[in-house]
């Protein structure tokens, strides 16, 4: 059965994001130790890491589609399947979100200590440069919506 296959992957995918979600804590570490060696290692290890995770994605809404749940929300996909089909997703879908809460989390503490730096620094926020290209080389659209922001 394809929900079978699309758990299978969901497992892969969680445990990534659980690795993305502590190495979120250690780049905020790294931030507030003032280490610059250890910022620049932990901020090469996020940029691959956000890479792999573009092509995660993409998979997880390949999959979730062949399994014919295209579209839909974690809480829809166990509304419409029966207790006994869901195997292991209920957890899954826990994990997911954990772990997704624990990056932005982390995510957010970093830029508002950098942002801090910033303005102690005498750097204006709103001339600060931003990135024009996302990290798989395509260009940023506005108003778009973030893998973070999309409800689960």
């Amino acid at each position: 059965m394809k929900i079978k296959q699309f758990s299978a992957f969901l497992v892969t995918y969680v445990d990534f994001l659980e690795e993305m979600a502590k190495g979120e804590r250690e780049k905020y570490s790294a931030l507030i130790s003032y280490e610059p060696k250890q910022v620049d290692r932990v901020v090469s290890r996020q940029q691959a890491m956000n890479m792999r995770l573009t092509q995660l994605e993409e998979q997880r809404e390949k999959e979730q589609a062949a399994a014919g749940l295209e579209g839909l929300t974690f809480s829809e996909i166990l509304a419409r399947l029966e207790e006994k089909d869901q195997g292991e997703l209920p957890e899954l879908f826990r994990r997911f979100g954990k772990a997704v809460d624990e990056i932005k989390y982390f995510n957010e503490k970093s830029i508002a200590f950098v942002k801090e730096g910033m303005r102690l620094m005498g750097m204006p926020e709103e001339g600060a440069p931003v990135a024009p290209y996302s990290h798989n080389g395509r260009q940023r659209r506005e108003g778009g919506i973030p893998l973070f922001e999309t409800k689960i």
